[in-house]
């Protein structure tokens, strides 16, 4: 790391990658640095001088970072600051790469948000919640194709059925046996994959059984065993 003095008296401290890259890329940290990654063909003086030009823009950026970080909560099921994302029982961090893609990529192991706004902490919330609703919406689409193929194994015969993904403040999942219609809770994203399959293993469950009864718990577990085991973990 290298501290310059700007004419005015502040500091600026940046930590300098050498990359084969073809842009000189900045990028404002939490912690008050600048990240710079650039080939080595760039100088160290040029380096400077961009930083000393573009001083007031890392400073702000420095300055919402702080905010963000005090901020309880940045959306509902990302951590603050977007530094983890919640995605299926996990914590997966998050990586920030320049590029002119503009989109994020949930992969196995963490999240990489390509992007060159990399200092708009709100727009990179967005970009991770839509990369998220994406690969959700995939993944009931697997779960629902699961279940349905095991209930026809049993000799059950579901009605064409339209799954739906939406923000539901009250209740996890909901069934209209009627109109063949399953509405899933978007926040499930943040849970197992097995406890989003056991509700929609509940919904299901509706098309043969109205209520809540016994009948219905006894159809339910026959079909899904773990049910209790992974449907509590949305009590916690």
């Amino acid at each position: 790391m290298k501290t310059i003095i700007l004419p005015d008296g502040r500091e600026i401290t940046y930590e300098l990658t050498r990359k084969r890259v073809r842009n000189i890329n900045f990028r404002a940290k939490e912690n008050g640095v600048v990240a710079v990654s650039a080939n080595s063909r760039v100088s160290v003086r040029e380096i400077e001088e961009f930083l000393t030009q573009r001083a007031d823009f890392f400073f702000k950026a420095f300055e919402r970072l702080k905010k963000l970080a005090e901020t309880s909560e940045v959306n509902e099921t990302i951590a603050p600051n977007a530094r983890f994302v919640r995605w299926l029982g996990r914590d997966f961090p998050v990586r920030v790469i320049s590029s002119s893609r503009e989109c994020a990529v949930i992969d196995e192991n963490e999240v990489r948000v390509f992007t060159r706004r990399s200092d708009d902490a709100e727009y990179l919330t967005a970009l991770i919640k839509t990369a998220r609703e994406r690969r959700f919406c995939a993944l009931c689409g697997e779960l629902d194709r699961e279940v349905r193929c095991e209930l026809e194994k049993r000799g059950f015969s579901p009605p064409p059925t339209v799954i739906t993904i939406k923000d539901m403040k009250s209740r996890w999942g909901s069934c209209s046996y009627t109109r063949g219609h399953i509405s899933l809770n978007s926040r499930l994203a943040a849970y197992p994959r097995q406890t989003v399959l056991s509700v929609l293993w509940h919904e299901y469950a509706h098309y043969w059984h109205h209520d809540h009864s016994k009948r219905f718990y006894a159809f339910l577990l026959e079909m899904f065993p773990e049910y209790r085991k992974w449907n509590d973990l949305l009590k916690e």
